[in-house]
């Protein structure tokens, strides 16, 4: 089976997915990318192996949780160049005292 190439990431057939899927892992694992399966000249899916997909994700979360750290982080710094800022008690949100609040974590008030 020869594999060639769109741009830089390598390519295949869904013919050759049908002749052998193993082969196109392994090529997915030698490059450590995906492979392009293409079904008449289109890109129908990409082959990853599960190393690879699994850090994607991964890296996906990582980006995921800078970016909430960042924005709270924007929020602080804005929050404390405001010189009358408003907050509120718990009290005055919840309607009592945090000793008096019930929390089941079973039953999160969403089902």
């Amino acid at each position: 089976m020869a594999f060639e190439l769109i741009g830089n990431i390598p390519k295949g057939s869904i013919s050759d997915v049908k002749k052998s899927p193993m082969d196109i892992f392994k090529k997915a694992e030698e490059l450590n990318e995906g492979v392009y399966i293409l079904n008449r000249d289109n890109v129908a899916g990409v082959m990853l192996t599960q190393q690879h997909y699994e850090a994607l994700i991964q890296k996906i979360d990582d980006l995921e949780e800078e970016l909430l750290d960042y924005e709270v982080s924007r929020r602080l710094k804005a929050q404390d160049a405001q010189k009358d800022v408003r907050t509120f008690s718990l009290e005055a949100v919840m309607g009592k005292e945090l000793a008096e609040a019930e929390y089941d974590p079973d039953d999160n008030g969403w089902d």
